[in-house]
């Protein structure tokens, strides 16, 4: 029971399993689930903040579901219980010897029982008592809790699980707060090469009522960063339904990105959440609706591509500003090595994290590549940066809600493109005549660059300011937001031009996808480049005609809210 062109499964916490003692009403709940969507596979729990559940109970569990035609995995959530009064999330301590012991009975029992598991993202750690500040000693915080992890992956989690089961695979869940990961723990350079495989955190949510500060992009670039990460070994991604009854699209939109990213499975957490909860239980048809509409036309889809983009291991930038830029219709492919052979190249504050970063930027230039640079990588790099350009970010802020553009390289600047609202916007100093403003904000017998230009050998460089709150790049003129497009897209074979809050997936197979997450219709405009195309959409089985451009062909659609346009040309 599987879809034409991925997996559907669901997770289910050990207090679900463990409450079943009638399996036949258990059955009449699970149908509101199976009747909605093709569940190819659960992963059922055996522990979980204090709870273990005993081999018989798994037995009996386990058998439901492989009578069902249904493959069957173990899960484990290495958190501890959880303290109401303090709040938060309450990981172990894995400075401690009961830990240990305590995780290697539940390894093992899991080991007993299955042939693969996966560990929930609840395997890291904040911990700060007094053990692990002595343990620590005079580390960074990151150094110490990666090494921790890291050696506790080895030689409890995995050394026990092998030892009980030789067969057995482990997948570690990485979460949907890839910025953070070193400070908690998290190893994505080191773990995936120890654990059989990985598994991808696809959660957005509320973007703007959570902690988490996630654009929706998140679920699509997040699976293109670990397909690249750990490549063929990324089993799929994970959502759940929380926080996201405010608006039902916010839950579907997690479902279709995660698909579009080239997820093999999509999992939902949790059992219980969607077929128990009232909140909740309208969510298994919309979800299985998205399931049957996307797997008709996923098999379409080749592989997906954008805009080369470098985050190095334990680095952390500009909050998440690549999916902000994604959520701008910039198709991104993040890379956890410098992609030396990309013809374009965007890189934000993360890079700073790697030493050689100026020389590798030359590298790219010397070879004839664009690369745009944050105004966040420029003020981290300082004097550094003034090997390729003296670009230098100060402290003095503008309030700008009206811009211009330059049509002949930055020698003259004109328009008055009016803005939505004001941004603030720090300001860059730069050398003029060696470096070109090509797109600006005015100010008072005055003006701010919003993009900034050089040449360097056989490439150019390019400098774009983000504003101070990275979402405001949101509410730049179209014409701004069509000109970092058109730089970054220089090398993709279809430009998005239109309003922010569009999403735009590109496919090496001549199609692509748009979806609109602004809450009005709207047009927009897509030049494909190639002369004389016509689009085919791909759910409604029509034809659009488009008008020729120069270097191609430009197509006028119309979008709904939450509305996908498959389209191949």
């Amino acid at each position: 029971m599987r879809y034409n062109n991925f997996n559907a499964s669901i997770y289910c916490p050990v207090g679900n399993l463990i409450s079943v003692t009638d399996f036949e009403e258990f059955d009449r709940k699970f149908q509101l689930i199976e009747k909605n969507m093709k569940v190819g596979k659960v992963y059922l729990e055996t522990y979980r903040g204090g709870r273990m559940i005993s081999h018989e109970q798994m037995t009996l569990v386990k058998n439901f579901f492989l009578k069902k035609g249904i493959e069957v995995a173990g899960g484990i959530t290495t958190d501890g219980e959880h303290d109401p009064l303090e709040g938060g999330f309450s990981p172990q301590c894995y400075t401690s010897e009961e830990v240990a012991e305590r995780m290697k009975k539940v390894v093992t029992l899991t080991s007993e029982l299955f042939d693969e598991f996966i560990l929930d993202d609840f395997y890291f750690t904040n911990c700060r008592c007094d053990s692990c500040i002595e343990a620590k000693g005079d580390r960074s915080w990151s150094d110490f809790r990666i090494s921790l992890l890291q050696d506790f992956s080895e030689n409890v989690i995995l050394k026990t699980a092998r030892e009980v089961n030789p067969k057995v695979k482990v997948i570690i869940k990485f979460p949907n707060w890839y910025e953070h990961f070193q400070d908690a723990g998290y190893n994505l350079e080191e773990e995936p090469k120890v654990f059989d495989y990985i598994y991808t955190g696809t959660e957005t949510r509320n973007p703007t009522y959570t902690q988490q500060h996630l654009p929706k992009y998140l679920s699509y670039f997040i699976m293109r960063y670990f397909e690249n990460v750990a490549p063929d070994r990324n089993l799929g991604g994970w959502f759940d339904p929380y926080e996201c009854s405010y608006n039902l699209t916010s839950y579907i939109d997690q479902g279709y990105l995660t698909l579009f990213g080239k997820a093999k499975e999509a999992m939902l957490f949790c059992l219980g959440s969607l077929m128990d909860d009232k909140s909740y239980t309208t969510f298994p048809p919309a979800i299985g609706q998205v399931f049957q509409d996307t797997d008709r036309y996923l098999g379409e889809l080749g592989n997906p591509v954008g805009v080369a983009t470098y985050i190095p291991y334990h680095s952390f930038g500009e909050d998440f500003l690549h999916n902000y830029i994604g959520m701008c219709g910039v198709p991104l492919e993040p890379y956890p090595e410098y992609p030396y052979e990309a013809k374009t190249v965007l890189l934000t504050a993360n890079a700073a994290k790697d030493d050689h970063i100026v020389e590798k930027i030359k590298e790219s230039l010397k070879a004839g590549a664009d690369v745009m640079v944050t105004s966040g990588l420029v003020r981290k790099l300082g004097e550094a940066f003034h090997e390729l350009a003296h670009i230098s970010y100060t402290d003095n802020k503008v309030l700008a809600n009206r811009y211009m553009c330059s049509e002949d390289g930055g020698i003259t600047l004109g328009g008055n493109l009016e803005a939505s609202k004001e941004i603030l916007l720090t300001q860059p100093q730069f050398f003029t005549n060696d470096v070109w403003q090509i797109a600006g904000a005015y100010g008072e017998d005055n003006n701010t660059p919003v993009i900034l230009k050089t040449k360097y050998s056989k490439g150019r460089l390019f400098v774009l300011t983000i504003p101070d709150d990275q979402g405001n790049i949101y509410h730049f003129p179209n014409l701004i937001l069509n000109t970092v497009r058109k730089i970054l897209s220089k090398d993709l074979p279809v430009v998005l031009e239109g309003d922010s809050k569009i999403t735009l997936f590109v496919y090496d197979n001549d199609t692509f996808i748009l979806r609109s997450f602004l809450p009005y219709y709207t047009k927009v405009s897509v030049v494909v480049k190639k002369e004389q195309a016509v689009l085919k959409d791909l759910e409604n089985n029509r034809t659009l005609p488009g008008e020729p451009v120069e270097g191609g062909t430009r197509f006028t659609l119309s979008l709904s809210p939450g509305v996908n346009n498959v389209m191949k040309y």
